[in-house]
């Protein structure tokens, strides 16, 4: 098979023009080479170790070179210097590990020489293969220093691991030493890529935390999960110097929405009015005028920061006023001036909204991104030192009974400042402009108050493996043992017949089908569906059964189930025709949540339908098992059985067997 072509990775020369003035004296020579062992079969990343039996008699050996080809490409050298005729030398060869390679046929090319520069070679055909690891160990930071996990083996070249792990990711895998000549491999990052011995961490990362799976393929290098943040088609690029940074060049649109995606608790993100409004809806939309523009996505501070760029650097202010305009200074700062705040180092500089050609516009809010009691920033006409915006010499016009600037007398010149008496109003919005359609030499400023910051608040959607729970709950397939995530909501409590698990990671317990998940008030719950999306019933294809009745609820006693139509209980089917409900038992009133039987009464009854109707009495009879007998009696409905209460704190579990037409009752 054919190799692709790489640079060599590792080359050493040694010179063989050290020798005596008489070498010429000793005539060629006759060097003889004798591979004592060289191995035929390796793998991509091992050492390979000959042995070679060099020897001349008659003139002195100089070196043995070993050089690795993948096609006819030069890939890895190693030179031995033989001091003694007729010894045996070994020497080790490293077997590059690129991705993509594909499994195939090596030369190492050997070759001795001796002083008088006769040499002999010879050429040894090498399969080398990807080895085929037991495991990888996935290596991360965790909050109690280094978390190891293995991954396992799935299929082909992939290994796989599932735990619970944070949104962010940052590992190295490591894969362990194999054969004779094995190597442990450490694959990292660089460039952007994973790499075998990347000194970086590998940025995996999630939509959220909690339990999800890592990949990892050892011949294409290929991996998951990763976030990729988008503005509608348009990738962000992690910045490999900070993996909390994603950034993205574009030209907008004054007006165009603004569709992200893929950004990790993207609710919990600050949006700066002055480039994104934010409508009532939650939709966004480009404020400034067109023009290209830099997005850096910070995962850290959770905020955009946005600058005009010309080709791929920052735009700097023109002689006419155009291009952009910058902040640099003390107190203010984005997301929050508390902890990102500018000071005088220029490439935190923020640059102001182009509104209207070569009009320029930031907006603070008091106490949050600018401080309430005292500025002291200027403009300038770069993301750096050089051409700033002073005092008399440029302003014109500033017109505010809040912010003058200095002039040299008593503040510096250009340095913006609260006047006298003046203190920022917290949550203010305060909207700086600079106009300079005149020049820069006629400079006008206008600072004035927009009102109380009530940017929308971007709610976090509930979310179920991606999906989303709107009020009332949303109808989803749902299989058997299906692994389910929840974020965006807190669950106090998860209906145990439905789920098994806990912290937003929860097994599906009841058998396939079409159920109508609800997350309300921090509860966890579901109600079977026919196929056809409405209510489960028993007749129907999903088979439902429904609870009414006393004694009985869920998620306590509190909420008892009674005799409202409409308001019945959907008992979760757990296998065919066998369906559970199951809780602690509790008293009616104080009770807590899991108490899903009350102590001291209990009449309830079954039925095919959520309301009225089919009901499992008469032809269609639920006959107590012996186990059920001890707690219950039938009497039109289910009640205790003479003389019985349910011991408080106990975990009771009911199952009808529809197969059988039974109800058993059990103390756990």
């Amino acid at each position: 098979m054919k190799f692709y072509k790489f640079p060599i990775i590792a080359a050493v020369a040694l010179s063989a023009s050290m020798v005596a003035c008489d070498d010429d004296d000793l005539g060629p020579g006759n060097p003889v080479m004798q591979v004592v062992s060289s191995p035929s079969d390796v793998h991509f990343g091992d050492s390979l170790e000959f042995v070679i039996n060099a020897s001349d008699a008659s003139v002195p050996l100089s070196t043995i070179h070993a050089t690795l080809y993948f096609g006819d490409e030069p890939v890895e050298e190693t030179v031995i210097r033989t001091k003694e005729s007729g010894k045996d030398y070994t020497g080790k060869i490293y077997i590059p590990y690129f991705a993509n390679v594909p499994d195939g046929k090596a030369r190492l090319h050997l070759s001795l020489q001796n002083i008088s520069f006769t040499m002999v070679e010879e050429d040894r055909e090498i399969s080398i293969t990807h080895a085929q690891y037991p495991y990888l160990t996935l290596v991360t930071k965790g909050e109690n220093g280094e978390e190891t996990y293995r991954m396992e083996r799935t299929e082909g070249d992939t290994y796989a691991v599932k735990a619970k792990f944070p949104q962010k990711l940052p590992a190295k895998i490591i894969a362990p030493a194999t054969g004779t000549y094995g190597n442990e491999i450490t694959f990292g990052y660089a460039s952007g890529a994973v790499t075998i011995n990347g000194t970086n961490d590998i940025p995996f990362s999630n939509s959220k935390a909690g339990k999800y799976e890592v990949t990892f393929n050892t011949r294409t290098f290929e991996g998951s999960p990763f976030v990729v943040m988008k503005l509608g088609n348009d990738e962000f690029i992690t910045d490999d110097n900070n993996a909390d940074l994603a950034v993205l060049d574009i030209n907008l649109t004054q007006g165009q929405p603004m569709e992200f995606s893929g950004i990790p608790s993207f609710e919990q993100w600050w949006i700066d009015p002055d480039f994104i409004k934010v409508a009532a809806d939650g939709s966004m939309t480009w404020a400034p005028m067109s023009g290209t523009y830099r997005i850096i996505a910070d995962q850290g501070n959770k905020y955009f920061r946005i600058y005009s760029i010309t080709g791929s650097n920052p735009t700097v202010l023109s002689d006419d006023g155009s291009g952009a305009l910058w902040v640099i200074g003390a107190s203010v700062g984005k997301p929050k001036v508390s902890t990102n705040e500018v000071g005088w180092t220029t490439e935190n500089a923020l640059c102001m909204a182009p509104v209207a050609d070569k009009v320029y516009q930031i907006t603070f809010i008091g106490g949050k991104t600018v401080k309430t009691d005292g500025i002291n920033f200027k403009f300038f006409g770069q993301m750096g030192w050089g051409v700033e915006l002073k005092g008399s010499a440029n302003f014109v016009e500033v017109p505010s009974d809040l912010v003058g600037v200095g002039d040299g007398d008593g503040h510096d010149d250009g340095n913006l400042y609260l006047l006298d008496g003046v203190t920022l109003q917290q949550d203010m919005r305060y909207v700086f402009t600079v106009d300079l359609t005149g020049g820069l030499n006629a400079a006008k400023l206008s600072v004035k108050e927009d009102g109380i910051d009530d940017t929308p608040v971007i709610e976090a959607p509930v979310l179920v493996n991606d999906t989303k729970i709107a009020d009332g709950g949303t109808a989803m397939d749902l299989t058997q043992g299906m692994e389910l995530s929840v974020s965006g909501a807190e669950i106090e409590y998860a209906d145990p017949d439905y789920f098994t698990g806990e912290d937003g990671e929860y097994t599906f317990n009841a058998v396939n089908g079409k159920y109508l998940v609800i997350i309300s008030k921090g509860i966890l719950s579901a109600k079977a569906l026919n196929s056809d999306g409405t209510s489960g019933t028993y007749e129907g294809d999903a088979k439902a059964i429904w609870l009414m009745g006393w004694g009985v609820s869920s998620p306590s006693n509190s909420t008892q189930f009674g005799w409202d139509p409409g308001k019945a209980y959907s008992v979760a089917q757990i296998a065919p025709g066998k369906y559970q409900f199951s809780g602690y038992a509790g008293p009616e009133n104080g009770s807590s949540i899991g108490d899903r039987f009350r102590t001291d009464y209990l009449s309830f009854k079954f039925f095919g339908q959520d309301g009225w109707g089919y009901e499992f009495s008469d032809a269609n009879a639920l006959a107590l098992t012996e186990n059920a007998k001890a707690f219950l009696k039938v009497d039109g409905n289910f009640l205790l059985a003479d003389g019985v209460t349910l011991e408080q704190g106990a975990f009771y579990v009911i199952t009808i067997d529809t197969n059988a037409m039974t109800l058993d009752m059990v103390k756990k």
